[in-house]
């Protein structure tokens, strides 16, 4: 029986001892959505679910609070996500390799077909310990730009040597 149950040990810790990057994060995308929320209404005709109050919402590695989310909907799926506080968090694991993503502002506007994330008022996004802020932060995560408006404040961490 301890034979047969070592055999898979060798493979198994082959299998975990591959680099960081040769595995990748499941899409979040195919995930389900969940959402907390103190109050919901829908209007099925505008394709608009909006959610009131102490707001958590997690799609995979996805989290955003907020005091208030707005998603619309239609035949193709979720199509945008509007999420207003005071301010609200957003934070995803965007690849292994470089950890999560946070990004916060008073609207946070999530457009599902684009991968855009739109920060604004008291905008703020940080990446690896680098941080950037401004009235405006347009993240397109697939492209792993940002562009940012108005007065903008930038931290850049120094690239760190890689140990051996």
């Amino acid at each position: 029986m301890i034979l047969k149950q070592n055999k898979w040990v060798l493979p198994l810790l082959a299998i975990l001892s591959l680099p960081t990057l040769s595995w990748a994060l499941p899409e979040d995308s195919q995930q389900e959505i969940q959402i907390s929320s103190d109050s919901a209404s829908l209007d099925k005709i505008q394709g608009l679910i909006i959610y009131t109050g102490n707001v958590k919402m997690t799609q995979g590695t996805l989290n955003i609070q907020a005091d208030k989310i707005i998603l619309t909907r239609n035949n193709d799926g979720l199509q945008k996500v509007k999420a207003l506080g005071n301010p609200a968090h957003y934070e995803q694991v965007i690849s292994l390799q470089e950890g999560k993503t946070q990004a916060s502002g008073n609207t946070i506007i999530y457009h599902a077909a684009s991968e855009e994330l739109v920060l604004i008022d008291n905008a703020a996004l940080e990446k690896q310990g680098n941080l950037f802020s401004g009235e405006k932060i347009v993240y397109l995560i697939n492209e792993q730009r940002i562009k940012a408006d108005s007065r903008v404040h930038m931290v850049i961490q120094p690239k760190q040597e890689q140990e051996q």
